[in-house]
């Protein structure tokens, strides 16, 4: 009777175990990971804003030239 419960206690040691030496192994690649669509992120931030302040310069220019 006791058979089954210690070797699904044991496969839930191991299973623990084995979460925590691949979270240790893999949080550096996650953080890497994360930090790079951080930089993808600003990086595309910044070309909007190049875009957005194009837009508005070609817009407010066309806006003065037909008033005179």
């Amino acid at each position: 009777m006791m058979r089954p419960i210690l070797a699904l206690a044991a496969v839930g040691v191991a299973g623990i175990a084995l979460w925590q030496v691949l979270f240790t192994l893999l949080l550096p690649l996650l953080g890497t990971v994360v930090g790079f669509l951080v930089t993808l992120a600003k990086i595309a931030f910044l070309i909007l804003l190049v875009l957005v302040a194009a837009w508005l310069f070609r817009r407010i220019t066309k806006a003065t030239s037909e008033a005179t």
